[in-house]
């Protein structure tokens, strides 16, 4: 089996995942140490919420897909250590991906009293949930998310 860069195992692991998120996601030792319980907490969300069906085309796809999805909840989630010499790391990351604030939606057009345009939103998108929405607002989630909508009649995205 050939697998990624970072993997060393077909099965999600915490080993692996570190290798992703120091070398592809950037997130620093001293914002988020080794022996974190985030870690753990980010790669059983992920678990849980990737589709086994993503095992099928292979278990660097599903690690993969595992990993996007662990970075993506840690990026939203992981609380800053103030004893760090990032002690405002996560803040600093989603301030600038514009984690924090409030989106309901998408919006699909916008108008005042002289002009207006819209855009075509695609039928699956209607039917994300809050925390795929959330999922959309960094690269990692938006991955995560582009990679489970090819299973739509499996995963209810239509």
């Amino acid at each position: 089996m050939i697998f990624a860069p970072f993997q060393t195992s077909a099965t999600p692991n915490i080993a692996d995942l570190l290798v992703f998120l120091r070398g592809t996601v950037g997130i620093p030792d001293t914002a988020l140490p080794d022996n974190s319980p985030y870690l753990s907490w980010a790669l059983s969300y992920a678990q849980q919420y990737t589709l086994d069906a993503a095992r099928m085309i292979g278990g660097d796809f599903y690690c993969f897909a595992v990993y996007l999805l662990a970075a993506s909840f840690l990026l939203n989630w992981a609380p800053d250590n103030p004893n760090s010499t990032t002690p405002q790391y996560f803040a600093n990351i989603r301030q600038q991906l514009g984690l924090t604030g409030f989106k309901a939606g998408v919006v699909t057009s916008a108008g005042d009293s002289g002009t207006s345009a819209s855009v075509l939103t695609p039928q699956w998108l209607s039917a994300l949930t809050l925390q795929q929405l959330q999922a959309l607002q960094d690269p990692y989630g938006r991955q995560w998310l582009a990679m489970m909508q090819d299973f739509s009649p499996v995963w209810g995205i239509s």
